[in-house]
């Protein structure tokens, strides 16, 4: 290894050493204070655009709410506007501002940040919305509701004019029902004095008899009919009179119904030989035995009739015969067999 020694030469002297440049420090100093500054400024700038920012926000915020508010207050004027005395409708907008207070409490709550604001914005586009469709459901109910009550106002005054008639066509009925009764009650007493004359008529009509007699017979091997007053070996009874004149009487045929009452008190009667059963002039219905029929021409005519049923058995007692002509008793004889 080599020593260095020192010069010990007194007279040598040393060049003095140079002296640093300072100027590139500096100038690196001042740019990074120039970016610190840049830098800071524009920090400042970006809070100074953002408070800016939420100022304009803040006051679209507030102008919102007084919109809503506005908005709100409005649409419960209009449906307020809307209510009368119908209580379906009452009860409808009632229903409505309660639906629309729930809506406004949202809107109210979205405001609390303004980060809402355009959420808030759709809710107030709906309130708006519900209330335009509130409105029309109303008139439209509204409406029905008029339409309703002038069908109601017509259909009353149809009914009052309807009660009017009625009231009309009652009194006509009650003075035409006075009319009829008078009517009726001079009818019923015309159709009694006609039945009266009727009946005056015809009993002046009626062809009455005399002389009628009744006598049991028993047919002989001649033919010959002969009186028989025991029962036992009667076949016939048979049965005479007169017919008086009749100036009343029409000319023509005429008839008498003859009764033949056995003791028993029945009537001898076989529909099969023209029996039957007549009415009286007082309504009773009578059975008779036969009927009589003769050629009437206003005089007095002699008449005979038999009743002869082969096998009839004759039992004791009187017997009694009666003859009818128009319903009237004209004439009666009795017969006793033994």
């Amino acid at each position: 290894m080599a020593t260095i020694q020192s010069n010990p030469d007194p007279k040598f002297t040393p060049s003095p050493r140079p002296k640093p440049n300072r100027t590139p420090l500096l100038a690196g100093i001042i740019g990074v204070l120039l970016i610190a500054l840049i830098a800071l400024g524009i920090g400042f700038m970006n809070r100074g655009t953002d408070n800016a920012k939420l100022s304009t926000d803040l006051v679209e915020m507030e102008q919102f709410k007084a919109q809503a508010e506005k908005q709100y207050y409005e649409s419960l004027a209009e449906l307020e506007e809307m209510r009368g005395s119908n209580e379906e409708l009452n009860a409808m907008i009632d229903q409505q501002k309660e639906e629309l207070r729930l809506q406004n409490e949202k809107i109210t709550s979205l405001t609390n940040d303004s980060r809402n604001l355009a959420a808030a914005r759709r809710e107030l586009a709906d309130l708006k919305t519900k209330t335009t469709g509130y409105l029309a459901e109303l008139e439209e109910l509204r409406t029905a509701n008029a339409k309703l009550a002038e069908d109601r106002d017509r259909l009353s005054t149809e009914r009052d004019l309807l009660s009017s008639d009625l009231q009309v066509s009652q009194q006509t009925n009650e003075q035409l029902n006075s009319e009829r009764a008078v009517l009726v009650s001079e009818r019923e007493q015309l159709a009694t004095k006609n039945n009266e004359l009727n009946r005056k008529v015809n009993v002046a009509s009626v062809i009455k008899t005399n002389n009628i007699t009744a006598e049991g017979q028993k047919q002989r091997n001649s033919g010959r009919w002969v009186t028989r007053t025991n029962a036992k070996n009667v076949e016939r009874i048979y049965v005479c009179f007169n017919s008086l004149d009749n100036a009343v009487a029409r000319a023509g045929e005429e008839t008498f119904q003859m009764r033949v009452i056995n003791p028993n008190g029945e009537t001898m009667s076989i529909e099969a030989e023209g029996s039957g059963v007549l009415t009286t002039d007082d309504g009773e219905q009578v059975p008779y035995t036969k009927t009589v029929p003769f050629d009437f021409q206003g005089d007095a005519a002699n008449h005979c009739a038999e009743w002869n049923v082969p096998g009839t058995e004759y039992v004791e007692g009187v017997y009694t015969v009666e003859l009818y002509n128009k319903g009237f008793l004209v004439g009666n004889t009795q017969l006793e067999l033994k």
